[in-house]
């Protein structure tokens, strides 16, 4: 856990890129250990195929990465070489085809190590990468909504809730990465990251009404948190005047409510009585939200 942590840490404060990809390795390696820890049936088979394709982006993020940061080489190939690696190891489109299968044969921990600390490195780097190369925003936009999309399609497709999980970081992925656009990700992020970890501890409490109410938060219904950042990455988009692109992240965020509802259905059914307090504490909390957008909406008429 120790050098789970430090990885990241050393990959966003170094200025080398050797020391940089040694970071994100670091925290990689480190996590395997802790995945095969797990008591999940299937963890060992799961942990060989993430290690797999994790490694073989490690590579081309290597490479990639090298051309672009130490020799600055800005020919197309090696461009679109960085973005898929970091689609690999972030788990959006087009390199999302992993998740939901790695995920699904995880237990509750192993998923809240996977989809939490080895995401900030690379969410890192891709800001920097669009810093340099601005002319790149919109295809990256592109790869974002289509992942929000895909994620909210394949969602529908699943019965496991881990899997669930799975194609709901997807989709959520993509909503980060056109947040990176405007400076808004990391809040983004750490929302995404607060409810995710509550809904995964809940789970493993076998606390299914609590786990419902986080559920519904990550959904980004009204008057939730996550509705909030969803409003404020819809804005920047307007303001953008890339209506495409925001019609298919509003048509993403229905589609995928039907899943985070059926799942939220079956939680409630497994629920007898409510007998935790951390439920009103989270609706308190969540209902935050209406004061945001009241005084939102104050600003926007001033």
């Amino acid at each position: 856990m120790y050098f789970l942590i430090l990885g990241p840490i050393l990959s966003i404060s170094s200025s080398n890129w050797i020391l940089c990809w040694s970071g994100m390795e670091l925290g990689f390696f480190s996590l395997m250990p802790l995945l095969l820890m797990g008591n999940f049936s299937m963890s060992k088979g799961v942990v060989m195929k993430y290690f797999s394709i994790q490694a073989f982006s490690s590579v081309l993020l290597f490479f990639s990465g090298m051309m672009i940061f130490s020799f600055f080489y800005k020919d197309t190939i090696i461009l679109l070489m960085f973005l898929f690696s970091v689609s690999l190891k972030l788990g959006f489109f087009p390199g999302h085809f992993w998740v939901p299968s790695v995920v699904s044969g995880l237990d509750w921990f192993s998923c809240c190590l996977i989809l939490g600390p080895l995401k900030i490195a690379p969410l890192a780097l891709l800001v920097i990468f669009l810093q340099l190369y601005s002319n790149l925003q919109v295809t990256v936009m592109f790869l974002g909504v289509l992942s929000a999309f895909y994620g909210a399609i394949l969602g529908n497709n699943q019965t496991n809730i881990r899997a669930m999980i799975g194609a709901s970081s997807i989709s959520h992925t993509g909503w980060m990465i056109n947040a990176t656009i405007f400076g808004q990700m990391w809040m983004y992020f750490s929302v995404y990251m607060v409810t995710l970890f509550m809904f995964l501890f809940m789970m493993m409490k076998l606390d299914y009404l609590n786990a419902m109410m986080n559920l519904i938060s990550m959904s980004g219904l009204p008057p939730f948190f996550m509705f909030i950042m969803k409003v404020n990455i819809l804005y920047n988009l307007i303001t953008m005047n890339v209506w495409p692109f925001m019609a298919l992240l509003i048509l993403s965020s229905v589609i995928s409510l039907v899943f985070y509802l059926k799942f939220s259905y079956s939680l409630i059914l497994n629920t007898n009585v409510f007998k935790s307090m951390y439920l009103y504490i989270f609706m308190i909390l969540n209902l935050f939200g209406v004061f945001f957008i009241f005084f939102g909406g104050r600003k926007i008429s001033q």
